[in-house]
């Protein structure tokens, strides 16, 4: 008697055990994946900057990235050349094309240059003319109707600082990675170079904030950057706008991604694919869209082997978008 009762009351469990093990994979409850993230906050005292509008902010040189383009204004570089050497400062110069309809102008603009132009406001905050400069040879341009622009922006005959930068808002459309190029070890403290690199962009590149919208530390925490509704920045020519720029920080010329960050990558990918319907899904290095070797060779490989687009694919198809777990406080 016990013998049978004990059968049956091993198979009532086994039977709930399979029948509960079953419920879980027909109805898909997978717990979404968790994501670390700092809030912008936490690590930065320093609020971004810029102004929202309808305009565009693009580097241009004069091959393959020459034109851009705002409802009906079309923008060409014509030319750019470093100024007078032992000038101080020393100030590049630019030649423009600009046409609305059957209007056309040929504008000689400097660098640190604004102006309206038939109900659009131009501007050209940084050029890095000179060979072996960061950013060689790119022209920044940014353009906005007046209209959208307040008053102090749209009359100003001068690109002043970050606080008058245009936030160019997009719709995110690409999952672009990147990596910040410069050594990153166990004990760096990622705060405080992205603290850093927030104050150089404002200073030295005329940025509103960090140009990235997320950093992924090496325990795989990601850190919050810049506002993933507004396009980012970069130091070489290509359209910023429709990417979600992630930079995996460190140098994978060199050093190889561990298993953490590139957890991180994908679940971040997989996030962005999800949460703006991006289908099908395809990850694009930096040097898939300019001249640089961007994100370096040991992080590259892995989009060049599909293995981290299979890896963001196979989180979609859980049909759990990661989830951010917010971090205030350091």
């Amino acid at each position: 008697m016990k013998s049978k009762f004990g059968k049956i009351t091993s198979g009532i469990l086994v039977f709930v055990v399979t029948l509960a093990s079953s419920s879980v994979v027909l109805t898909g409850q997978v717990p979404p994946p968790k994501i670390k993230v700092y809030k912008h906050s936490a690590w930065s005292d320093i609020e971004p900057k810029g102004v929202d509008c309808h305009g565009v902010r693009q580097n241009l040189n004069t091959t393959n990235y020459k034109t851009l383009t705002l409802d009906d204004l079309t923008i060409v570089l014509l030319k750019a050349e470093e100024g007078t050497a032992g000038a101080t400062p020393v100030i590049d110069k630019a030649q423009l094309q600009l046409t609305k309809g059957d209007t056309t102008e040929t504008r000689d603009v400097n660098e640190g240059d604004a102006f309206n132009w038939n109900g659009f406001h131009i501007a050209i905050p940084a050029m890095y003319m000179k060979k072996g400069e960061l950013g060689y040879p790119s022209t920044v341009v940014e353009a906005a109707t007046v209209e959208s622009l307040p008053e102090r922006v749209a009359s100003a005959t001068k690109a002043d600082g970050p606080s008058d930068r245009l936030r160019v808002k997009h719709t995110i459309n690409k999952l672009t990675l990147h990596h910040s190029a410069t050594p990153h070890k166990e004990g760096d403290v990622l705060a405080t170079k992205l603290k850093n690199q927030q104050k150089w962009g404002e200073t030295d590149r005329n940025w509103f904030d960090v140009p990235y919208h997320f950093f992924v530390d090496l325990d795989g925490t990601a850190y919050q950057a810049r506002d993933y509704r507004y396009a980012g920045d970069t130091n070489t020519a290509y359209d910023t706008r429709g990417h979600l720029l992630i930079n995996c920080y460190g140098n994978y010329e060199e050093a190889e991604p561990n298993e953490k960050q590139l957890e991180t990558i994908a679940n971040l990918m997989a996030w962005g694919a999800m949460e703006f319907k991006i289908d099908p899904i395809k990850i694009f290095g930096h040097k898939d869209l300019a001249g640089t070797s961007c994100p370096g060779k040991n992080l590259y490989k892995y989009i060049q082997d599909g293995s981290l687009e299979k890896r963001v694919q196979d989180i979609v198809k859980n049909g759990q978008k990661p989830e951010f777990e917010w971090l205030d406080k350091m």
